[in-house]
């Protein structure tokens, strides 16, 4: 989750069952937050244990795929089916079902009959090519971060403008995926669906999406020129404690150019867009202090609902200028996406915090703004962030597939002039991207007859409620 955050406390693996609050205590948002992650692991695994992987309520069972040529079969009114059948305009285009569908104990709903081609949550999808393959329909659910920016009406207008917590929501969608003449299930049922699952997600999300270490080192000069009370012989030498994100920017592998960028607050440097004419954007606000600002030389991500939806990841364009007085930002060169120019979309600018250095001595090469990823073991490839810092992307075999979006937390403390970062051995472990995990259902299996879509073949999986309860 990207905020203003100390720390992500939860681990699973300590099954701690509640946060118990003492009298006259300092409280920490890591407290807050830990106690509702342990009740949400806590309901999503109960759910995940009797319900299964996937499925849906028999009388309310969601995301139904429903081509024109059915729509006669859903026991609506006259006037209701030939408004539908209205919404089809295109023979590759399907309506989604309303109704509620748990994946991996998460529950998705879905409040009415809306289009594959315009949902709210993917406004750019597009109906089905008309081909003789045939299309896998299937349920991507995951969870988002939002703030005050992005959402009016989670900060308390009392306050003044000061922002509180952010909230997370679950986004769906359905997406579609076209079967090469190897992939297609053949006879299409549910057992082979079922055993070809694993193999298919890993088209959306790969078991080796990157492995990270992170520590501190001795004796090193720090950026800062901000006094300090910790030992110069301190690993971390900043004067602040930080919550890094380390979070990948291009996907790919590590030979195909795969970059990552890193924020000291945790990507939480964010500023709303009111209007942008590239490459002049007007802020509403240029941070509440010098160290949520933006100065020139500065590394921007601009992003909307739809960039951040889609998973459409923006060149990073580093600041020209700033201009105060007037909110005014002036990027270098000249951009040629429309992401930040629909204010509807709520448009964002992220500040994020790379510099270039010399990859000889440690320090990052700067592609496109993008850090370029360098993997290693042991001593080889460590990389420098700043004040000591330091992280390594570690080498494995198959080698790792690199996932725009994932990321890493590491927790940098001035009390103990170190990162927390779990230990294997007297070194640091690594670890797998703290996030984003994308859960995956099965719905339908459709394909074209001539013209028009056949009718699914369908893999939703419904369970009841006895009669009585």
């Amino acid at each position: 989750m990207r905020g203003d955050y100390t720390r992500d406390s939860f681990n699973p693996a300590k099954a701690f069952t509640r946060v118990l609050m003492q009298q006259g205590r300092v409280q920490l948002d890591a407290d807050w937050n830990e106690q509702n992650s342990i009740v949400w692991h806590y309901l999503r695994t109960l759910t995940r244990d009797l319900l299964g992987p996937h499925g849906g309520p028999e009388k309310n069972c969601g995301f139904a795929v429903v081509p024109a040529g059915d729509i006669d079969t859903l026991g609506l009114a006259d006037g209701e089916q030939n408004r539908l059948r209205a919404l089809l305009k295109d023979p590759g285009d399907f309506l989604i079902g309303p109704g509620n569908y748990y994946v991996d104990g998460l529950r998705a709903v879905n409040k009415e009959y809306v289009r594959y081609s315009h949902q709210s949550h993917m406004q750019r999808a597009k109906p089905l090519r008309q081909s003789s393959a045939a299309h896998l329909i299937y349920l991507d659910i995951w969870e988002h971060e939002l703030s005050a920016l992005q959402d009016e009406s989670i900060r308390e207008v009392a306050l003044s403008g000061a922002d509180t917590a952010n909230r997370a929501r679950l986004i769906w969608q359905v997406r579609s995926f076209e079967l090469k003449s190897g992939d297609q299930p053949k006879p299409q049922d549910w057992d082979v669906v079922s055993n070809d699952w694993p193999s298919l997600t890993e088209h959306w999300q790969s078991a080796q999406r990157g492995l990270l270490r992170a520590k501190t080192v001795s004796n090193l000069e720090s950026s800062s020129m901000e006094p300090t009370v910790i030992s110069p012989q301190a690993g971390y030498r900043g004067p602040q404690n930080q919550l890094y994100r380390v979070e990948i920017h291009h996907s790919g592998t590590a030979k195909d150019g795969a970059t990552f960028k890193w924020s000291r607050e945790n990507g939480s440097v964010e500023f709303a867009v009111e209007s942008f004419t590239d490459p002049i954007l007007t802020l509403a606000t240029l941070g509440r202090d010098a160290r949520s600002g933006l100065v020139a030389g500065d590394w921007v991500e601009l992003c909307d609902d739809d960039s951040i939806f889609e998973h459409d990841v923006q060149p990073l364009r580093m600041v020209e200028s700033v201009d105060n007085q007037h909110r005014k930002v002036t990027l270098k060169g000249k951009g040629t996406s429309t992401v930040g120019t629909k204010p509807g979309r709520h448009p964002i600018l992220i500040r994020w915090d790379q510099r270039q250095g010399d990859p000889r001595k440690g320090g990052l090469e700067l592609r496109d703004g993008g850090a370029v990823i360098r993997e290693g073991e042991g001593a080889n490839a460590w990389m420098k962030l700043e004040n000591g810092v330091q992280i390594q992307f570690a080498s494995s075999e198959p080698g790792q597939q690199y996932r725009a979006g994932d990321y890493w937390l590491i927790p940098a403390r001035t009390a103990t002039g170190s990162v927390e970062w779990p230990q294997q051995g007297g070194e640091p472990r690594p670890l797998a991207p703290h996030g984003i995990e994308h859960h995956y259902a099965p719905l339908a299996i459709v394909t074209f007859d001539g013209n028009a879509l056949t009718s699914p073949r369908n893999f939703r999986l419904k369970f009841s409620i006895p009669s009585g309860y």
